[in-house]
Order: C-alpha cells, then sequence, then structure tokens
C-alpha cells in the first residue's frame, strides 16, 4: 500500500512536469502572424503595410494608397481669345483674303498741256473719275489686282469749243492695308492714252489720240464694313501722265475725292 502509494505520487510529479514544460514551450515561441501581403505595381512587387490595430488582417490594401483621380485637362480650343479691351471677334473679322473686288468713282481736277499740229493748248478743269479692280488678296494686309481707270474733263480741252481731254489708264493696283482700322494705300501703276472726243450730234465720239505712255494713280484713303466681304471707303488720289503725241509730249496731272465699294 506504501509503495503503491509513493508510485502514484511520482507518476503525478511526472505529469505535472509535462505541463508545465509544454506551457513554456508555447509562451517561448508564439503562433506565427498573419502571412505578409505584397502588392503588384509598376516598378516590381511592393511589400503591404501592416494592417492597423482591430482591422480585419485578411483585407487587401493598396500601397501607396489611392487617391482621388486626377483632374482632366481640357483639350485646347480653336476660339482665339478675346482682345486685351474685351470685345468679341469673329474668325473673319479684317480677314482680306480671297477675291479682291474694288470700285471707285469720284471727281476732281485735271490739267492737261501740250500741242498738236504745232499749236499749244492747255485743258483744265473739273474732271469725273471711275476705276474698277479685279484681283487676290493673299493676305489680310496686301491686295493686288488689274485695274482699269478714267479721268475724263468736264472742260473744253482747248482744242476747240466742243472737245474735251479723257485719260485712260489700264495697270497693276498694289494696295497695302493697316488692319484692322482698315487705313489703306493703293498705287496703281499703269500704260495711259490721253484721247480727244468730240461732241457731235452723235454723242461723245474720239478725234484723236496719243501714243502709250506712262501713268501712276496714287490714292489713301478708309475703309467701314458693311458686311465681313464689304467695305465702303473714302479716299484721296492723285494721278498723272506722261504721253506722246506726233514728236510732242502731253503732260497730265490731277486729283480728287473717290467713293468706294470694296469686296474680298
Amino acid at each position: 500500500m506504501g509503495a503503491s502509494a509513493r508510485s502514484w505520487g511520482r507518476s503525478g510529479v511526472l505529469a505535472l512536469l509535462l505541463v508545465a514544460t509544454a506551457a513554456g514551450a508555447q509562451e517561448t515561441n508564439p503562433p506565427s502572424s498573419a502571412p505578409s501581403r505584397t502588392i503588384e505595381s509598376g516598378a516590381g512587387n511592393v511589400p503591404a503595410p501592416p494592417a492597423p490595430g482591430g482591422e480585419d488582417p485578411t483585407r487587401p490594401e493598396v500601397y501607396p494608397p489611392l487617391s482621388a483621380p486626377p483632374t482632366p485637362v481640357a483639350a485646347p480650343s480653336d476660339t482665339p481669345p478675346p482682345p486685351v479691351n474685351g470685345a468679341p471677334m469673329s474668325p473673319e473679322e479684317h480677314q482680306h483674303v480671297g477675291l479682291y473686288v474694288h470700285v471707285d468713282a469720284g471727281a476732281g481736277y485735271l490739267r492737261t498741256t501740250g500741242s498738236r499740229g504745232g499749236s499749244e493748248f492747255a485743258g483744265q478743269g473739273g474732271a469725273f473719275g471711275f476705276g474698277l479692280a479685279l484681283g487676290w488678296a493673299p493676305n489680310d494686309k496686301w491686295a493686288l489686282a488689274l485695274e482699269g481707270w478714267v479721268w475724263k474733263s468736264l472742260s473744253a480741252s482747248g482744242l476747240g469749243p466742243n472737245t474735251t481731254v479723257e485719260l485712260q489708264g489700264l495697270g497693276l493696283n498694289v494696295t497695302r492695308y493697316i488692319v484692322p482700322i482698315d487705313l489703306f494705300a493703293t498705287v496703281v501703276v499703269s500704260g495711259t492714252r490721253l484721247a480727244i472726243t468730240e461732241d457731235d450730234a452723235y454723242g461723245y465720239v474720239e478725234d484723236a489720240h496719243s501714243d502709250i505712255g506712262f501713268g501712276l494713280r496714287i490714292r489713301v484713303g478708309k475703309e467701314w464694313h458693311v458686311t465681313q466681304w464689304l467695305g465702303l471707303g473714302v479716299a484721296a488720289e492723285f494721278f498723272m501722265s506722261v504721253n506722246r503725241d506726233g514728236g510732242q509730249t502731253l503732260d497730265t496731272l490731277g486729283g480728287g475725292l473717290l467713293f468706294s465699294i470694296t469686296g474680298r
């Protein structure tokens, strides 16, 4: 009996020692933490940061954290910015590009001096002028055209009570615009012809004419737009011509005020 009690006592002590040893081993080696997660990015695999306390360890996290989507950049606009003074401007405004048509008419003064048949003569006085140009504007500052023009004296030529002088020209029109105020200057380098007309029962008929000479027509003016393609203008003009007739020189000078219609 005594031996049996001692045997059970030793067995109990051994069991207690085994239990204590197992408990100590668990405290020394705690259970491994949750497996680490990585997030793939353009630069490779980046380890995810540890989950903050209290959150579900199995919830996927993004590193670096997502931010708000970027604001889209507005596409550039073809609409031109408004001018400094804030007034709107249409794309076609002050664009002198394309077909160029110019018509002008006005009144002024003309003087012609020379001789005919050995007799000196001079004609001077009021005159009426007309011109037509048709061409092309390569940009908003320049226009090139072929222009025909005429200035006709309203007074007698000096060769007779029923004769008048008519200066006719055909040449190259070169016009320069100052935009956006639409001031312009025009030079027409021309071949000219001086005709003597006579008023008879059938109207004005040409009695004689000179050789083809050199002429120049210069005008400076201002236009106002009625529409985007049509403008009304006013200009001051100076013109001159040098012609020959039977070995004699005929000189013509003049000027006037013109009103014009221009389309482009």
